[in-house]
């Protein structure tokens, strides 16, 4: 018989990989970058104030009924619409009715074909989300013009009951985050819009989106209240936890996997390909977590809001008054989902182009012998382009 236990009695040691970096200037960014390069994750640590995260948690959990009313209205007005289109209609709530706002996605979206984002209920918390150090890290690794592509504010880990046996601390649920995600929500072969796709195997050898989990306490995140497991290095392995031909058991642990430990306020940032799992809540409260997804603008996620977050429809939008309401620096996360706002090429990505604009009209020496096409490691271009622009 499996041995029944109240709690861990022996969790991993806690871990932080934002342990050792400088918490300051150019050195803290490269140290968080080196790590999310070869370790596949980081944690920025105290993102949000420690006299400013119950606010903020406050203001997620107030966000969460507010949404849950938002979207009750929303779906009475799809309903609506479907007995003007066809009064004999009968309106349930199967996959099936919904095919025909499926049909004909509205972009930019719009109400009540789409659902509202659950970041236009926590404009306090939202803030956060464009905090500096945040940006520079994802910009770095993904590109100058980012977004937000994801966001959830129901990504809690709740206590468990116990007693909780050996098997359910061993117990695992390995995966990656969409664009790497194999299973992508759901296969379906009679409802096929329910998996929407993934990068197929081998994925290249780029990071395509960086998974956020703001970590809002009341506690700090320790393997005892649910810390994330994760494998380092897993985003440079070519197998998948969910690989058909892979040979990986996705519910057992993983040589290697630590789980990972943070103050309340800090921000776990991992690239999409790593290997990682949910734990076991083994505390007395609510660990408060919200989820961000932010992006390079060539990701779509038209096939990919609403199957993650149980809604019905392909996009979710952010309201033009509460866009309007936001920062500068948070409206360019978000502009993409407002109706009638332009997404154009951010600063970083318009600078690049007026330079090799300007380079094209300026004397060159027509010599090109120098160049050899692949004898150029990322780290010499990045030396070679730090020396020119110094």
């Amino acid at each position: 018989m499996t041995e029944k236990t109240n709690v861990d009695k022996h969790p991993r040691v806690p871990y932080s990989i934002g342990t050792g970096i400088p918490k300051h200037g150019d050195a803290e960014i490269e140290g968080y970058l080196q790590s999310l390069r070869i370790q596949g994750f980081c944690v920025i640590e105290r993102v949000i104030p420690e006299d400013e995260v119950a606010v903020a948690r406050d203001n997620v959990h107030r966000g969460r009924e507010l949404l849950l009313k938002d979207r009750e209205l929303e779906r009475h007005k799809r309903i609506e619409l479907e007995r003007q289109r066809d009064p004999d209609a009968e309106i349930d709530d199967s996959p099936k009715r919904l095919d025909n706002w499926r049909a004909d996605p509205v972009r930019p979206p719009l109400p009540p074909h789409a659902e509202i984002c659950d970041i236009a209920r926590c404009e306090v918390f939202a803030e956060h989300l464009a905090s500096p150090r945040v940006l520079k890290v994802a910009r770095a690794i993904l590109d100058p013009h980012i977004r937000i592509m994801q966001t959830e504010v129901n990504k809690s880990s709740w206590p468990v009951e116990k007693p909780i046996s050996e098997e359910q601390l061993r117990r695992r649920g390995w995966h990656s985050d969409w664009p790497h995600d194999l299973t992508a929500y759901g296969t379906n072969y009679e409802q096929p819009w329910k998996h929407c796709g993934a990068v197929a195997q081998p994925f290249p050898d780029i990071c395509m989106a960086l998974s956020t989990i703001w970590y809002l306490g009341p506690e700090d995140v320790t393997p005892l209240n649910g810390g994330t497991w994760v494998v380092p290095g897993s985003h440079k392995d070519p197998r998948n936890p969910r690989g058909p031909d892979d040979g990986i058991d996705s519910r057992v642990p993983i040589p290697g996997e630590l789980q990972v430990s943070a103050p309340a306020g800090s921000v776990f940032m991992q690239d999409t390909r790593v290997w990682h799992s949910t734990t076991l809540n083994q505390s007395e409260c609510e660990r408060t977590a919200v989820v961000c997804r932010y992006a390079p603008w060539w990701l779509s996620g038209n096939e990919f809001g609403n199957l993650h977050s149980g809604g019905h429809t392909l996009r979710t939008y952010v309201p033009k008054d509460v866009y309007e309401n936001f920062s500068p620096e948070l409206q360019l996360l978000y502009r993409h989902l407002v109706e009638g706002e332009m997404d154009v090429l951010q600063l970083g990505n318009q600078h690049a182009a007026a330079r090799a604009q300007s380079l094209r009209h300026s004397e060159q020496s027509d010599d090109n012998s120098h160049v050899i096409a692949g004898a150029m490691s990322v780290e010499e271009w990045e030396c070679h382009r730090a020396g020119r622009n110094a």
